[in-house]
Parts: structure tokens; sequence; C-alpha cells
């Protein structure tokens, strides 16, 4: 059996956390500075303003910073202050960590159409969450090692912030799918219900779950300091790409959908007193094969009794996308 206290272990442990940290500075890098362009669009007005920008752009840039000061904590080779490099790093992290929920926080929210009682439970759990995370800045330790560079003596007491953060990231997926299968049920069924909830960003609500797993079960083991650490940046890393990600998809879906107009801008018809995507080709095929009908036989199928009801799905499924994206982050 593994002994993980042994200094050779805790060494090729050390090893581990360098390359995986590294590895995911690059994909945050990248992610950054590759979705500039969304926050450029808003400034030259090529997208309409919301106040929630800032939340999604401090988040950005406070997991930056604290990649930023990860890569000093890890590449630094002279005798440093590490417990005030460290407290920063927290800082900028558990900023990012809050502001990345508050963003889930408030698509949940949105979704709930402002009800009083979701609010309530939603910023209640988020500032819980807050409370731990500041409980852990306060608590942690890190020292100066010759051989390892800066150390955390006590990480396991980040223990029961990540224990926080799953928990409120796991209710607020919960509580999202419920109000997003409520509202899916109520706008006329189960139609289409993965893609719906695929457009909604139902996937980055479970991301950023599943990426809290990993450092919750090492941190609750204890195996070492090395195991302890290893999944911590990976996860800020994958929850703030996982809302802001989020963000913009939804801001992009909802500027094209509008009122439930296709992005074209074109109207189409209504039939039989239902208004939806009826493109008008499909109005041709109807009509024609109508007449087709009337001069030749009734044993053909009318394609134009087929029409209310897909023009019903159709209608149904743009005008509940519309009623959920209105309300897209405006608070």
């Amino acid at each position: 059996m593994v002994n993980f206290q042994d200094p050779n272990v805790i060494v090729q442990g050390n090893w581990a956390v360098d390359k995986l940290s590294h590895a995911f500075h690059g994909i945050f890098l990248w992610e950054f500075f590759t979705t500039l362009d969304f926050e450029w669009s808003i400034i030259r007005g090529n997208r309409p303003y919301r106040w929630t920008i800032w939340i999604y752009s401090l988040t950005r840039i406070a997991a930056l910073m604290a990649v930023i000061l990860d890569i000093v904590e890890l590449d630094v080779y002279t005798p440093i202050n590490c417990q005030l490099l460290t407290v920063f790093e927290l800082i900028f992290s558990y900023i990012a960590v809050a502001c990345a929920s508050l963003l889930l926080m408030l698509r949940v929210v949105a979704i709930w159409k402002k009800n009083k009682i979701i609010l309530v439970l939603a910023t209640t759990v988020w500032l819980i969450n807050v409370a731990f995370l500041i409980q852990g800045i306060v608590r942690i330790r890190s020292v100066w090692d010759p051989q390892e560079g800066c150390v955390l003596s006590n990480s396991d007491t980040a223990k029961l912030n990540f224990i926080a953060t799953l928990a409120t990231d796991t209710i607020l997926f919960l509580m999202v799918l419920a109000g997003l299968l409520h509202l899916r049920l109520q706008g006329g069924g189960m139609l289409n219900l993965g893609y719906f909830l695929w457009k909604q960003g139902v996937i980055w609500f479970l991301l950023a779950a599943v990426a809290e797993v990993p450092p919750t079960v090492f941190l609750i083991l204890n195996l070492n300091v090395a195991f302890n650490v290893m999944f911590l940046l990976p996860a800020l890393i994958v929850v703030t790409i996982a809302a802001t990600r989020m963000y913009r998809s939804l801001i992009n879906f909802s500027s094209d959908m509008g009122d439930g107009i296709p992005s074209s801008g074109r109207s189409f018809p209504r039939v039989n007193g239902l208004s939806g995507a009826i493109p008008p080709t499909r109005m041709h095929v109807a009509i024609h094969t109508t007449h087709e009908q009337m001069s030749q036989s009734n044993s053909h199928v009318c394609i134009d009794e087929q029409l209310p009801v897909k023009a019903w799905e159709l209608g149904s499924e743009r005008g509940l996308e519309s009623d959920v994206e209105k309300s897209n982050f405006d608070g």
C-alpha cells in the first residue's frame, strides 16, 4: 500500500501539481485572451449593455490575477513572503469563485422570473458560501520551504470552503433544472427537451458542480499536502470558464432570439390563427398540396391539415425560449 506521507511520494505529488497547474494556466490564458472580443463588442455598442457584465468581467479578471500569482508561487526560486502571496492568491481565487456562483445564481433567479422564495433561497445559499470562503482566507497559512518553495502548512482547512462551494453550485444546478423543466411543461410538453436544456446553459451548471468534486474528495481524504492542493486551481479555472461561457452563450442567444423572431429579421405569416416560425416555403408547399388534392383525389394526406400542429410545435419552442431569454441577467 502506498504511504502518502513518504517524502518521495510528496515530491512526486508536488511535481504533478506543478505540471497540472501549468497546463491549466495555459487553458485559462487561452480562454481569456480569445474571448476578449465579447467585452470589446459591448464597449463598442455592438451588444446591448447589461449591468451583469461587471460581475462577468470581475470573475475573469480575478481569475486572471489568481493565475498570475499562482505562476509566481510555483516558479519562484528565492525566498519570498509566502503568507502574503498566498493570501492575495486566495482573495482573487475566491472572488472569482464567488462571482462565478453569483452569475449562476442570477440565472436561476431569471429563470424563476424573480420569484421571491427562490430569490431568498438562492441568495442565502450564495451568502453562506461567501462566508465560508472568507473564513478560508483568514485561516490559511503558508511558509517558505527551501526544497519546495511556498508550501501550505494547513491545506486541509480549505475542505469546508470546497464543500460549501460544491453544495452551493449543486443546489443552484438543481434549482435551474427544476425551473427549466417547469417552464418546459408550461410551454408545451417535453419536445426536444435535451436541445432546450442545452440552449439554456444547463451543461455549464453541471460542469461547475462536477469540477468541484475532485478537490473536495481529496481534501476530505487528506492524504498529503500535494494531493490536497492538486485540483484546487483546476477547479477554479473550470468553474470560471463554465460560468463565463454560460453568460456569453445566453447573451448571444438572447440577442439572436429577440422577441421570438429569427435573427434574419423576417416575419413569417400566421397559419390558422397561430403565429410561429412557418417559413414561406412551407406555406407554399402546403397550399400547393391542398390545390393538388382538390383537383385529383382525397386519398393523399393533406399537408395543410398538419400545419397547425407544426406551427404549435415551432411557435411554442420559439415563444418559450424567448420568454426565458428576455429575463437573461437583467436582474
